[in-house]
Order: structure tokens, then sequence, then C-alpha cells
């Protein structure tokens, strides 16, 4: 401060003063001096700047002696200072970790204790997990009599509102389609399927489901789902030999996700009020399918989603996937050589010489993979190729949706077969030959109606 003159620990003054010995050797600054002194630029000296500069201008030895002693004492405070606030700064972090290390404690102790809480509620044991309590044959059984129940309800729903409220079948399909996909990603999600979710059925799903509520009457949106709904989407059903099911519910869930946006653009293109959304400016007579629409802008969306689905499983959970494990369409296909995509696949791969005579597909491998995939590009390119016709013709559409669903009726038919074929069996051997039926053991053929009631 101006008009002070700074004090050692003793009050003595660091300024010269008119006792002091040495005030005839001091000699005035100049004007450039007082100036570089009094500077108060963004750049001013330091004190190591003051203290250098004392060394070389000529101040009594008491003056220089006295004020190195005062920067000397200020550079011991500045790293006591400093010491205790990097202390100080220690401490914070330390409280820091602490506390978030009780705070991730806390949220385990409730995570546990609602996983607990919830598995009393569900299994009445706190130790056992949903997943092992909903695997034991009473619950088996249970969920496969609700199973069997809603498909019912569900089949009957979906055919009085087709044929009875065509133009509203879209409410009925978002909200039943949704809820059973829903129910599958719980389902899946935390298991070995968790990838199947991603696949090109499921976002057919979405797309079509977005396109209904936020663009009804956009034509080309419309007319690309009824590409891929009546493409590769519902041909799925026979890739992966869908079968109706009633009491299972997983075979119920992948028939619906496959069947259900056939019968959506069915509807909209056929029983809607008005002019139909697909049609270019609503004329019914002169509608029909683009080529950009059928062609390019059908399979520009396919590769869009081919490209988010090898980044999702390459890139983004990959390492999960190898290390969990977990299966995706590639994977699953590749180590099941019955299913008809496999055998084809690699009879294709080696005639065209991609693949040995012995070799055999390894999900493992690039090589595998980039054959799935472009095989998947095929089949998808194969299947559009009917939907020129199923647009622009009624029964060449309705025709074509009963063979398929009549194909999923049959492989329902022979599952159920094969299920009971003991008992179906040895009930026409006791007609024919008076002979008394031993019914096999519940554990092996269970009694449909104990099941439903979960003993």
């Amino acid at each position: 401060m101006v008009g002070t003159n700074p004090e050692t620990s003793d009050g003595s003054s660091l300024s010269p003063t008119v006792d002091d010995p040495d005030l005839d050797n001091w000699e005035m600054f100049d004007e450039s001096t007082e100036k570089f002194l009094l500077s108060t630029d963004d750049d001013a000296l330091t004190l190591i700047d003051l203290l250098g500069f004392l060394d070389e201008v000529k101040v009594p030895d008491s003056l220089r002696k006295r004020t190195k002693a005062w920067g000397n004492r200020l550079q011991a405070e500045q790293k006591k200072m400093a010491k205790k606030f990097n202390s100080a700064k220690d401490r914070l972090k330390e409280i820091q970790n602490g506390l978030r290390r009780r705070g991730n404690e806390v949220t385990r102790k409730l995570e546990e204790h609602s996983t607990r809480t919830a598995r009393r509620i569900i299994t009445g044991d706190s130790n056992k997990r949903v997943r092992d309590y909903v695997k034991e044959p009473p619950v088996v059984r249970m969920i496969d009599c609700v199973s069997f129940t809603l498909g019912v309800i569900l089949l009957v729903s979906a055919e009085f509102m087709t044929l009875r409220f065509p133009h509203f079948f879209w409410i009925f399909y978002v909200i039943t389609a949704w809820a059973m996909i829903i129910t599958r990603c719980i389902l899946w999600w935390g298991g070995i399927f968790k990838y199947f979710l991603f696949d090109f059925c499921y976002f057919v799903n979405a797309v079509c489901s977005l396109v209904v509520l936020f663009f009804p009457n956009n034509t080309v949106l419309n007319q690309v789902c009824f590409v891929w709904a009546n493409g590769p989407v519902v041909l799925a059903m026979v890739t992966w030999r869908n079968s109706l099911v009633f009491h299972s519910l997983e075979k119920v869930t992948t028939l619906y996700i496959h069947a259900t946006p056939s019968i959506l653009t069915l509807c909209i293109r056929w029983y809607s009020k008005g002019p139909s959304p697909m049609c270019e400016g609503g004329d019914e007579g002169a509608c029909s399918l683009s080529l950009w629409n059928w062609w390019v802008m059908s399979f520009s969306g396919y590769l869009l989603w081919q490209v988010l689905q090898l980044m999702l499983t390459e890139v983004l959970g990959g390492e999960e996937i190898q290390k969990k494990g977990l299966q995706t369409s590639c994977r699953w296909i590749s180590t099941h050589p019955r299913m008809p995509v496999h055998f084809l696949s690699l009879k294709l791969a080696r005639s065209l010489g991609i693949m040995g005579k012995d070799e055999k597909f390894n999900y493992k491998t690039w090589k595998t993979k980039i054959i799935f995939v472009t095989f998947q590009a095929g089949y998808t390119f194969f299947t559009m190729l009917p939907c020129k016709v199923l647009f622009e013709s009624f029964w060449a559409h309705l025709v074509y949706l009963f063979i398929l669903y009549v194909y999923c009726v049959w492989n329902g038919a022979r599952y159920y077969i094969h299920i009971f074929a003991e008992r179906y069996t040895l009930q026409f051997i006791a007609k024919d030959d008076n002979i008394k039926v031993v019914e096999p053991p519940p554990a092996v053929i269970p009694n449909p109606d104990s099941t439903c009631k979960g003993t």
C-alpha cells in the first residue's frame, strides 16, 4: 500500500530512514527506474524479478538484506500455503472417494434388498432366482396354459379385427405387437438371445409402428413397409420354421412378430377408409408399386439396418458376445445345420469354391460372417420380387398369405403330434386290438387337466 513501509518481524522498517547509516550511500533512482518499479501492467514484476533487480541496482546493504529476508519469508509462507492447499485437496479427494464408496455400497444393498424382496414375493424364497423358478415343472405348466389361452384369444381377436374393422387394425397391431415385443425384451435381455432383439423383423415392426402412428399418409414409407412386411419378414416364417403352438409363448411371439406386419399392410392396402395411403395421390385406379420404392428405398433401408446391426454385434457388443457366449443370428444359423438357411448357404458357398468340400461354418471367422451377410442380402432381394404382384392384385396377396399361414399351422400340428405321439399311438392300438393301455407317468406326458392348475 502506498505511504506505508514494510516491516520485519522485529518491527524494523525495510525502507531507508533518516537514521540509517547507509543513507549517505543511497543513490536516487532516475525517472526510468521509477517507472519500472511502479509499473502496473499485466506483466508486472514478480518477487523474484524484484530480488534480482536489487542485486543489480546499487542500494544500501541493509535495505537489500531486509528486502531479501522479507522475500524469503514470503516464499516460505507461499510454500507452506501450497503444501496446506495440496493437503486439503488430497483430503477432499479422500472424502469424495469415501462418499462414492459409501454410495455404491448403499446402492448395492438396496438393489440386493429389492431383488430378494421381489424373489420372495414371486417365488416364496428370497434365495431362489426367478429365472430358476420359472423353469420348475409346475410353473412351466401354468405358463404354458396361460400362453395357450392368450394365444387362442389373440388369434380370434386378430381375425375379428381383420374381418370386421380392418381400417382400425393398425391400433390393434400397435398394442398387441408391442406388448409381445416388450414381453420378449424382458425375457431375453438378461439371457443369451439378447442380440436377437436387433434382427430385421424387430426393425420392421418398429418402422411400421412409427409410420402408422406419425406418418400414416406418407406413400413412400407405406410402400416400403409393404415390401418389407410381405417380402423378407413374412417369408422368415419359412426360413425359421415358425409354427402355431398356442401353449408356447416363444413360438406364438415369434410367429406374431413375423405375421402381423403383413396383415397390417393388407388392411391398409385393400381396406382403408377412403383412398389408400399406399397409392400416390390417392388414385386407386392407377395405384402401383413404383420401382424406386420397390427396390431403391426398400433395399437401401435394409442395408442401413445391416450396417447398424454389424456395428452393434461386431464393434459395440463384440466383446460381450464373445465373453458371455451370447447368440446372434449368424452364430445360431452356423451352428444349426438342419436349418434351411444353413444348408442352402453352405451348399452354395461350396459350389462356388468359397468353402472347401469338407469345410464347415465357423461363426468366429469373418469368412462365415461375410457369407451370411451376403446370403441374407440375396435372400432379401429374392423375397422382394413378388411384392409388385402382391401390391397390385388383391387375390394374389390373399392366397400368398393364406399359404404361408397354413404352413405355420401345419408345423404346429406336427409339433403337437410329436409331443403327444406316444399317447396318440397307444389310443389307436387300444381301440384296434382291445389292449389295455398303460398311461405313461406324468413326468413323461403331463396331464393337461392338472397342469392348468399348476400342480
